[in-house]
């Protein structure tokens, strides 16, 4: 579709509005809380794993059907995060649908494998096969609640 006439100021003046709003500040706002829950979950995930009575790890006391389930909140908030994040690098809305469960799967792969060398943990298919229903499961809602609101969607 070709723009023209007022429809291309229109849109001009509305994306240079959302450039003008994500100052560098917003933009660190934006970015870091993406940033700090990888590093928790990076850092979390770099505990040894040991008997219970000498354990270390928080989630060592957690059932391992329960330690697996929290993959998917943990993934689908990162997931969420890193929209907004991918939102304030200038990114529109098929670009932010596309690289934020991107980054957010990248992640979990390679926090699988990392995994693979802390002693007594193990990388899993499992695991990221529920990190990748949390990213789904976050896509999906983000897109209902984009279409409830009467907003085009952008997939």
């Amino acid at each position: 579709m070709i723009r023209s006439g007022w429809s291309l100021r229109l849109f001009d003046a509305l994306a240079a509005r959302r450039i003008q709003w994500w100052t560098p500040a917003r933009r660190v706002a934006a970015l870091l809380p993406p940033l700090l829950l990888m590093v928790a979950i990076f850092f979390v995930s770099s505990l040894p794993s040991a008997p219970r009575s000498v354990s270390a790890n928080p989630f060592d006391f957690v059932p391992p059907a329960l330690n697996n389930l929290l993959h998917i909140p943990a993934f689908g908030l990162l997931t969420l995060l890193w929209l907004r994040g991918v939102e304030a690098l200038g990114c529109g809305p098929r670009a932010r649908y596309f690289c934020a469960p991107a980054i957010a799967f990248l992640f979990g792969l390679f926090n699988e494998w990392h995994q693979l060398s802390v002693p007594g943990r193990y990388g899993s298919i499992l695991d990221v096969g529920f990190n990748l229903l949390g990213i789904l499961l976050v896509l999906s809602l983000c897109v209902l609640a984009e279409r409830r609101r009467g907003a085009p969607s952008s997939i």
